[in-house]
């Protein structure tokens, strides 16, 4: 799924950048420095935008899962560690 200005606050550039395929290789390595020297985004931004990405594949990655063996139930489940 796309990001939006919601789920990407500050950082207008990321979804219009990583559309290229290019990009994504050297993406996060490349771009990162270049928002943080430039004032464009804060440390915070760019972790909401890892957090909110991340979860958005999971997400999507979950669905399609769900779709193709036709479940009709899914039980998330966690934990810490120690």
């Amino acid at each position: 799924s796309k990001t939006d200005a919601k789920t990407d606050p500050k950082i207008p550039k990321i979804p219009k950048l990583s559309q290229n395929p290019q990009n994504l290789g050297f993406f996060p390595q490349a771009v990162t420095p270049k928002l943080l020297e430039s004032g464009e985004a804060t440390p915070e931004d760019l972790c909401f935008s890892l957090q909110e990405t991340a979860f958005a594949m999971l997400a999507e990655v979950t669905e399609r899962a769900l779709a193709l063996t036709r479940a009709r139930h899914l039980l998330l489940v966690g934990g810490v560690a120690c």
